[in-house]
């Protein structure tokens, strides 16, 4: 199965014991890759499968960045202006992934297009400009346990509905939120409430119909 060999390439390509920042280049090498394997796969059927999984890889991606990488980043350097930018490229990322995931065949090819200029522009900047000055500011030691306590948070979140991640997301980028709030705590108290309202694949969320077929024209 695609999926599986997938998962088995993550965690040989993720190590436990390998730093923040490597880990984080690490998946970005691995999310390039599955763009590429998208591209090239013949059918819409095989393109969908190995979006299903890209998708996981990049909610959950995100969730350590968010959740764990960025916080550590702000209170060793502050909010920079690099860190501010990186915050609100990953809610224009979600947003990509949403559209792409809602997109029938006939555009789903354009909008997982926009998908991936839009990851390889922020992995680009990243690993180029944001990695070294964070490294520099966490050290070795500081970014070693990072590492540990993002893997460990990556396969939580990958096993977890990327479906729902997103919507919970994009609930906060419209409220006008850059920063995350503390989802691991909203999702033990509100998941079994919220899981309802989550958009099926090819569905709109509720009450958003009208907006979400306008973004897509």
């Amino acid at each position: 199965m695609v999926n599986r060999a997938l998962d088995v390439a993550i965690d040989a390509l993720t190590p436990g014991s390998a730093p923040a920042t490597k880990l984080l280049a690490e998946q970005h090498a691995l999310v390039k890759r599955q763009f590429a394997k998208i591209e090239g796969a013949r059918t819409h059927a095989a393109k969908r499968e190995l979006f299903e999984e890209l998708a996981r890889n990049l909610v959950a991606h995100d969730a350590i960045e968010r959740e764990l990488f960025y916080p550590a980043c702000e209170k060793a350097m502050g909010m920079t202006d690099l860190l501010g930018e990186a915050l609100v490229e990953h809610g224009v990322i979600e947003f990509c992934v949403y559209e792409a995931d809602q997109a029938k065949e006939r555009d789903f090819a354009f909008k997982c297009q926009v998908l991936s200029e839009m990851v390889l522009h922020h992995v680009k900047e990243e690993e180029r400009d944001f990695f070294p000055k964070a490294e520099r500011a966490l050290g070795a030691k500081r970014l070693d346990a990072l590492g540990a306590q993002m893997r460990a948070r990556f396969e939580q979140a990958k096993g977890e509905d990327f479906r729902q991640a997103v919507y919970d997301n994009l609930k906060q980028v419209l409220a006008g939120a850059t920063k995350p709030t503390k989802r691991a705590v909203a999702k033990k108290n509100g998941a079994a409430k919220s899981a309802s309202l989550a958009p099926k694949r090819g569905k709109s969320a509720p009450g958003r119909r009208t907006a979400s077929a306008s973004a897509r024209a």
